[in-house]
């Protein structure tokens, strides 16, 4: 994360994309209102929803189709499909 906050300087050369920092902000922000999770595995799940949530966003997929096709690979017994 250091690196997308760096300044670079020269000629030529703009600031680095500010974009890694506002697709954090929701999420941060979701976690500052709830205070967080009360345990380890409630941490890692809201993690990898937040995670998800973010990464369909910016792939412009549904979340709601995306977490329907994970919950179809979980009850058929296959792999969970891939976001990337």
């Amino acid at each position: 994360m250091k690196a997308a906050r760096t300044v670079l300087k020269g000629r030529g050369r703009r600031k680095a994309s500010p974009l890694p920092k506002r697709a954090l902000r929701g999420p941060v922000i979701h976690r500052k209102l709830s205070l967080g999770s009360q345990s380890e595995q409630g941490e890692t799940t809201t993690q990898r929803l937040l995670s998800a949530s973010v990464t369909c966003r910016l792939q412009r997929r549904s979340l709601f189709a995306y977490l329907a096709d994970v919950l179809g690979a979980r009850v058929r017994g296959d792999p969970a499909p891939l976001l990337a």
